[in-house]
């Protein structure tokens, strides 16, 4: 997956649906193991905006 900016809606909207995909009835191993990355990805895009979020409170609150 292409490291596109994503905002955090959209980000975690990829990572739900990558859980559900998960967990569809008949899916293939590749598919599976395909949706578990995808769903990395997005946790790590979202991960790095809250984290940036995180910062910038962290900053402002002094």
């Amino acid at each position: 997956m292409a490291k596109n900016k994503l905002t955090f809606e959209e980000a975690l909207a990829g990572l739900e649906k990558s859980a559900a995909d998960l967990i569809k009835e008949g899916i293939t191993l590749e598919e599976a193991i395909g949706n578990f990355e995808k769903g990395i990805d997005y946790y790590h895009q979202c991960n790095e905006i809250l984290e940036n979020a995180k910062q910038k409170i962290s900053t402002y609150s002094k």
